[in-house]
């Protein structure tokens, strides 16, 4: 082979490996990153927590005060339907029928203030609790933070764990001290239709 030859071979080896000198050397992938665990049970620090027991406290109250109000309502309905039950025999049908419709009317007058009563309770208290919630999933993450955990599971789904993950009663304490108190937004006091007997 003439040298000529030779430099021609070379040099187009030359151009065929100049393409793979330019592509960079392929990166090996990063490890995963280490799972670093924290257990946190949301349900129990919702029970223990200071200003859940207060929301509680707060929905109590205001529910046992107006049953107090319902069942000044349905002592009244009771005594217009004793009325009714001595008058059945005395008045015409068409009177009857009449304190008959106007006893209904007050009999479900009642139930629907009742029932509209438990749902803005159940309503204030849900938003209440709400607001707990999410200032004790804030302090989760910041004590999952302090620990450079980069997974939060909850207590009910893991089977078995070591001392030291379980973040539950931090989480407690740290909520008491930054949200002891809770106030409910009750809604406006609807005293029931009264039932005045005729």
């Amino acid at each position: 082979m003439s040298r000529r030859s030779v430099r021609r071979a070379v040099g187009a080896l030359l151009l065929c490996l100049l393409p793979l000198a330019g592509t960079p050397a392929r990166a090996e992938p990063a490890p995963p990153p280490m799972t670093v665990v924290v257990i946190a049970d949301i349900n129990q620090i919702l029970r223990d927590a200071k200003s859940a027991k207060d929301v509680q406290t707060q929905i109590n109250k205001a529910m046992a005060d107006f049953s107090k109000q319902v069942s000044t309502s349905e002592n009244e309905l009771q005594k217009m339907r004793d009325e009714l039950e001595r008058e059945r025999n005395v008045l015409p049908p068409d009177a009857f029928s009449a304190k008959t419709r106007q006893y209904q009317q007050r009999f479900d007058a009642l139930d629907r203030t009742v029932q509209a009563r438990r749902k803005a309770l159940q309503q204030s208290y849900n938003e209440a609790m709400t607001k707990i919630e999410n200032a004790a999933l804030q302090i989760v993450a910041q004590i999952a933070g302090e620990h450079k955990a980069n997974l939060v599971l909850t207590r009910a789904a893991v089977l078995f764990a070591a001392n030291g993950l379980d973040i539950t009663a931090e989480v407690t304490k740290r909520l008491d001290a930054k949200l002891p108190t809770m106030t409910v937004k009750l809604p406006s006091a609807v005293a029931p239709a009264p039932a005045k007997p005729h």
